[in-house]
């Protein structure tokens, strides 16, 4: 018979749902959602916001801490993008020549 501690047995159930990602796939995942996030903020805010949050919450999933970071940014950024979405896009096309 196995006798577990209290915290043996938590450690077990805070980790049952964590996988381990490769270092450098977790890279590429979290550099699509933070490029993903600031694009929400001037084009298609509903479309790039909604994938840095989904990529976000793949990155806290798969273990990394930056993910939480990165789906509070792509929430704030898609709002910022559906309130000034259209007054920003206006500058960029007058004042800056795109």
């Amino acid at each position: 018979m196995v006798i577990l501690k209290l915290g043996d047995f938590m450690n077990n159930v805070n980790n049952y749902n964590q996988k381990q990602i490769n270092p450098a796939k977790n890279f590429v995942i979290l550099t699509i959602g933070w490029v993903c996030a600031i694009v929400s903020t001037f084009f298609y805010p509903f479309v790039f916001g909604v994938v840095g949050v989904i990529m976000g919450i793949i990155a806290t999933k798969y273990g990394s801490k930056k993910g939480l970071p990165l789906i509070v940014t792509s929430i704030i950024c898609m709002s910022i993008g559906l309130i000034f979405g259209g007054v920003l896009l206006n500058y960029l096309t007058h004042y800056m020549g795109f």
